[in-house]
């Protein structure tokens, strides 16, 4: 994968979470911001495939979001059990 190097602008007191969870999860503060930008950006196609889905069939009914609530956490369950890590969206990191 190609990497473009940027200069970024943090305000002080959150830079300072990104080095220490950056430290947590023993990896650098880049790869982090990084890894944090790559699930915003699954979850925002996400939403965007549901609305599209919306636009095209209607509104998700209430069962419809309860099956997708039950099923996103066996999947979380499912993370943990194994051992893998988890994104916090149900899929695997």
């Amino acid at each position: 994968m190609a990497v473009k190097k940027k200069t970024l602008s943090f305000d002080e007191e959150l830079w300072s979470a990104v080095e220490r969870r950056a430290r947590e999860a023993n990896t650098t503060p880049s790869a982090y911001v990084n890894e944090l930008v790559a699930k915003s950006e699954r979850l925002y196609r996400g939403l965007e495939a549901i609305s599209d889905w919306e636009s095209e069939h209607g509104a998700l009914t209430a069962d419809q979001l309860d099956w997708a609530d039950r099923a996103l956490a066996d999947a979380q369950r499912e993370a943990v059990d194994s051992g893998e890590p988890d994104d916090g969206q149900g899929t695997k990191a």
